[in-house]
């Protein structure tokens, strides 16, 4: 009898080659503007015929004053009409894949738990891809990084819904999300800044337990269930893009390639395994350009600074090329101090761009090699930096037999902290383009048998503009004004013990090993903060259990002392690092007296 499964090879070699006709059809790559230049509908319609002569190949734009993806309150579709008509009457020309963006900052409260919100909610967004459709946009640009109240921290505590609770309606909401995008453009682009290659480090944890547990302690921890749930109702022809922002400050070609991995592989392992199958299918990896630090007009992007100016343009030139040839279908290119629009514009920048783009869909050779220049200009960046780096050391003394440890209160009046000398005096981390803040810091270090003791008085001339982010223990409290303590385990930087205390005295403490850090550990430790008319002061015990033991006498623990300041953003370190505070190999010694 003839087998009655052959009757099926018809139908799977169709399928087989329908697949492999729909994989041959990759899209154009295309080339998106984004900045603080970002126009709205009426200076669009007035300036396209302008706008279109620049090499790019579509904007992200927004509506006034309704913007925002999480803004529960019910829009009036009917004020949106003057908007409308511009969106419909805009010529968009060569400009051919536009994107209406929404903001995520969570301003007026939005409960993940909230059904009446959320009624509101979608209604907005509907509007929202009704906005983009009139406009024959090809999608919505969703910027996830809160500017302002964070949506994506969870929130834990004792009462409070667990993470898995929470993550479960996230998932539920980035379907709602979805599904209301699509009721207006079924086959919608969305084009995230960040998304979950944001978290790719977390993807090598084999256990999604794990995973959870660092996903609850992430500031943006909720974004990947927000994700998953998108993708769960996307429909067939609809893109969910990862702009990648990281891309901002790649220093070669070889990290583009490594995102792109990361992206299509790697996160694989963040989707839910029942939307494994659809995740390749719907998942686009997107790339950035950020114009303002390969140009060095933002000095985020180190190699920059050291260039020539005719580099610069030659290293825009190479991070638009690999950004296009790495991307699937979008790379944005962003910038802050510049407008594309009005001007100006620094020389050199449209005919790199327009180079690297001509050449990356002729599927061109770059034609050059900036590997050597950056190199050099790397060797040169490290040798000025290590000019200003000061690895700083301490000799502490045990307090004297009898002596009173400090009373926890913030106040520094305690006889201890009258004897015990300050250290030398915080500076700015080296990169900072001078050397000495704007607001000074003093700390002290005490020890006993029990525990180690630390005083921090800062100087702030505008403690009314003090930020204290977050409410309970390991929030992410490094968002605002904090001092910070890092303390090694042993005479070698790592391991080490790191905690963190802000205006409010939130903590937040966690690990660093030589292979991985641990955001979960906590320890037992006690802190008092006060603030005043001019300064704010610390205390802070860590008994000698957090700290591996107490070091015996003679014996060295490399530590570093830190403070993030807001109303006048200074990073400033008692023992300078070049960029950040966790730099281990630059923490200063401090040498345990008898």
């Amino acid at each position: 009898m003839r087998d009655k499964s052959c009757r099926w090879i018809p139908v799977i070699l169709m399928l087989f080659a329908t697949a492999m006709a729909s994989a041959q059809e990759r899209p154009r790559k295309k080339l998106i503007e984004y900045g603080w230049d970002v126009p709205y509908p009426d200076y669009i319609r007035e300036h396209i015929q302008d706008m279109v002569k620049l090499p790019f190949d579509g904007l992200i734009f927004r509506l006034r004053e309704q913007n925002h993806a999480f803004d529960p309150r019910p829009w009036d579709e009917t004020q949106l009409a003057a908007q409308f008509r511009d969106l419909e009457a805009i010529q968009w020309g060569t400009f051919t894949d536009n994107f209406l963006v929404l903001y995520a900052a969570n301003n007026w409260g939005m409960d993940w738990f909230s059904d009446p919100q959320w009624a509101g909610i979608t209604h907005n967004l509907a509007i929202s891809a009704k906005a983009a459709r009139l406009g024959r946009c090809v999608g919505i640009c969703f910027d996830p990084e809160p500017y302002g109240p964070n949506p994506w921290q969870y929130q834990g505590g004792a009462g409070k819904p667990t993470y898995a609770q929470v993550a479960a309606k996230v998932r539920q909401r980035g379907a709602q999300f979805m599904t209301a995008l699509q009721s207006e453009l079924p086959e919608v682009r969305i084009l995230s800044f960040f998304q979950l290659n944001l978290f790719a480090a977390l993807a090598n944890d084999p256990e999604p337990a794990s995973r959870d547990a660092k996903l609850a302690q992430q500031g943006w921890g909720l974004l990947v269930p927000f994700v998953d749930g998108m993708l769960e109702v996307a429909n067939p022809g609809a893109r969910l893009i990862d702009g990648n922002e990281s891309a901002y400050y790649y220093p070669g070609s070889e990290p583009f390639y490594r995102a792109y991995h990361a992206m299509k592989q790697t996160c694989l392992a963040l989707v839910n395994p029942a939307n494994r199958a659809k995740y390749p299918l719907i998942a686009q990896a997107g790339m950035a350009i950020y114009v303002d630090g390969v140009l060095g007009i933002n000095k985020l992007v180190p190699p920059a600074t050291d260039l020539s100016p005719a580099d610069r343009l030659r290293f825009l030139e190479h991070n638009t090329y690999y950004s296009m040839v790495t991307a699937d279908e979008y790379a944005w290119c962003y910038s802050e101090k510049m407008d594309w629009y009005k001007g100006p514009v620094p020389e050199g920048a449209e005919a790199a761009i327009r180079s690297a783009r001509d050449k990356a869909r002729r599927n061109a050779g770059l034609g050059f090699d900036l590997a050597p220049v950056v190199a050099a200009a790397k060797a040169k960046q490290t040798e000025r930096l290590n000019a200003r780096v000061k690895p700083r050391t301490a000799t502490l003394k045990p307090m004297a037999a009898g002596e009173a440890a400090p009373q926890l209160d913030g106040d520094l009046a305690d006889p201890l902290w009258q004897h015990v000398g300050t250290l030398d005096p915080f500076l700015l981390t080296a990169s900072s383009d001078t050397e000495t803040p704007a607001a000074a810091t003093a700390a002290r270090i005490a020890f006993d048998d029990q525990a180690l003791y630390l005083a921090f008085r800062c100087t702030e001339p505008k403690t009314g503009d003090l930020k204290a982010a977050g409410a309970a223990k390991d929030d992410p409290i490094w968002e605002g004004d904090v001092v910070e303590v890092f303390v090694s385990l042993g005479e070698a930087p790592t391991p080490y013990r790191h905690f963190i205390v802000n205006p409010r005295n939130v903590q937040w403490d966690g690990q660093s090993g030589e292979d991985a850090d641990d955001v979960s550990w906590n320890a037992t430790w006690q802190s008092a903060t006060k603030v005043a008319d001019d300064t704010w002061t610390v205390e802070v015990r860590i008994p000698w259990e957090a700290l591996g033991g107490r070091p015996k006498a003679g014996s060295v623990r490399r530590a570093n002392l830190c403070r993030q300041r807001t109303p006048q953003p200074e990073l400033s370190t008692w023992s300078v690092t070049v960029r950040g505070f966790c730099e281990p190999e630059r923490f200063g010694t401090c040498t345990f007296a008898e």
